[in-house]
């Protein structure tokens, strides 16, 4: 396989990180490479659409909440989200158009993949109730720019046509289409494999330098951090330094995903300790140290609750040595486990240049038992009677998005300014709720009807020798997803919104490919002698 697209989105990373930094330190330098990305990734995308899409998921891999590069102007705060969002929906919708003027007809993708019944049409549904939502809010009288703000994550829902445009564009019934497409998937693939190995360097980074004696730059990269809306560095008991990111939800994807392909791999008898599971291996390993590491205990609710279907597949799939394969399953998740912890406390304990931290299993097993008490999770249940009553006052069509919720919170931020802890607001940590609360039990409904499709398509091609794993490692991904979507928000904004897109399109994708596979026309008989 050719890794050039893996290769290339990883140094596209990680100079756009050290021009962040750089950006930080030095305001025209951000603004200045705000606008040469957005440039590029214009020019890209009219010379061939699939290169500025892949700009755009490497940021919104990496990126979590989008403010690696932004500018500003009286007040108005574009980030490079929005504007490789606008540009990539711009050249595709042009597209759309000159196609249509050409042909007369509207073509959102392959006419032979959407002949086929994809998942297309339940985005649709989906994006159709969600706006419903937002007029919803505009009736109501809920406030303009909370609707503006609480709706426009949403409207990343629509770089699924851009996506699915690269993927199925230009194919045909034959051979070489079905080839087109994996090597379009492929390269999704890629993108995001680098992604997540850049979030894992990145994290182990910065879990090195809070924990060392390097306070001359440790302030300047914790508010360069935290500005640029990446994540949260914060102390905990013993010295030890949480490194949480949003985009950790892609390093939780990616740990069911490889340890799902890892099983496959023991389930079909191959050599256990080849080069290529050793690979595999060191990822399980190195991303369930980041999952650690972010110290977050609604990834880990998701990967506890991922790693169940892993186990059952097992089990049930399994016809020759089952129990054999299952200890040798449960031996590579214990010892994964072992090696995850000595990297963290490799890292740590790191004798150059002096280490301050510290780090031990005891840090682990506090955070997961403390349920109550600590300001966050003690805000989030003060927060669910008063939610739970709005939904309950509209709970078919909901209250519309910019609606909000006022209740007693135990944050220090807001203590400081308010002296019974009393705060509005249109976000809730309560993710599935939010968006009962905003789009009422039909955005709920919709919402469940896209995901069983996305399963329900995804196992039927689960089987296929060509995904080696992948779809069903995709799929465990995304129901873990959906569990931390209960305690903070995911599916509601961009992070969730582009891991269900890759899903979708990997499984249409692979689809699309065995049917073009399966029907590519016969040879033709040879003509009558003369």
């Amino acid at each position: 396989m050719n890794y050039s697209i893996f290769k290339r989105t990883f140094l596209f990373i990680f100079l756009a990180e050290i021009l962040s930094f750089i950006g930080y330190l030095l305001s025209p330098v951000n603004q200045a490479v705000f606008f040469v990305i957005a440039a590029a990734a214009l020019v890209l995308s009219l010379y061939n659409l699939k290169y500025g899409v892949w700009m755009a998921l490497a940021e919104l891999f990496i990126g979590s909440k989008g403010y690696l590069f932004y500018f500003t102007a009286g007040g108005l705060v574009v980030s490079i989200r929005i504007a490789l969002w606008i540009i990539i929906m711009s050249v595709w919708f042009a597209g759309l158009c000159k196609k249509f003027v050409q042909t007369k007809k509207v073509d959102f993708a392959d006419e032979a993949i959407r002949a086929r019944k994809t998942l297309l049409p339940y985005f649709f549904l989906l994006f159709a109730v969600v706006c419903l939502g937002a007029l919803n809010g505009l009736l109501r009288g809920n406030p303009g720019a909370d609707i503006f703000f609480d709706f426009n994550g949403w409207l990343y829902l629509t770089l699924l046509l851009p996506v699915y445009r690269i993927v199925f564009a230009g194919t045909g019934e034959d051979k070489k289409a079905a080839e087109r497409v994996r090597s379009g998937l492929s390269a999704l693939g890629q993108v995001f494999a680098a992604s997540v190995i850049w979030l894992s360097f990145k994290t182990f980074f910065l879990i090195f330098i809070f924990s060392h004696d390097l306070e001359s730059i440790a302030p300047a990269i914790y508010r360069w951090v935290r500005e640029s809306g990446v994540g949260e560095i914060t102390r905990m008991e013993g010295g030890f330094y949480r490194i949480f990111f949003q985009s950790h939800i892609f390093a939780l994807a990616g740990f069911l995903i490889f340890l799902f392909v890892a099983t496959r791999y023991i389930n079909r008898e191959r050599v256990v300790f080849s080069r290529y599971f050793m690979a595999i291996f060191a990822m399980i390993s190195i991303l369930l140290s980041v999952n650690l590491i972010s110290f977050s205990r609604s990834n880990w609710a998701g990967l506890i609750f991922g790693i169940i279907p892993v186990v059952a597949y097992q089990l049930w799939m399994t016809k020759k040595k089952r129990f054999k394969k299952l200890s040798i399953t449960m031996t590579m998740l214990a010892a994964s486990l072992v090696l995850s912890i000595g990297i963290i406390a490799a890292i740590v304990k790191f004798p150059y240049p002096g280490s301050t931290g510290n780090f031990n299993t005891g840090l682990l097993s506090e955070r997961a038992g403390q349920v109550t008490g600590e300001a966050g999770v003690s805000s989030r249940w003060n927060l669910l009677p008063p939610l739970a009553a709005k939904i309950v006052a509209a709970p078919v069509l909901g209250q519309g998005f910019g609606a909000t919720v006022t209740y007693r919170t135990n944050d220090p931020r807001i203590l400081a300014s308010s002296a019974n802890g009393e705060y509005t607001t249109y976000a809730f940590e309560w993710g599935w709720l939010d968006i009962w609360l905003k789009t009422g039990i039909i955005g709920i409904a919709a919402y469940l009807l896209l995901l069983v499709m996305i399963f329900k398509a995804g196992i039927s091609v689960s089987s296929g020798e060509e995904n080696a794993g992948i779809v069903p490692g995709m799929l465990i991904g995304l129901a873990a997803i959906i569990v931390v979507n209960f305690f903070s928000p995911y599916l509601n904004h961009p992070l969730g919104l582009g891991y269900i897109i890759l899903c979708a399109v990997t499984i249409d994708g692979l689809k699309s490919a065995g049917i073009r596979k399966r029907i590519s026309p016969a040879p033709q008989p040879a003509p009558p002698l003369a």
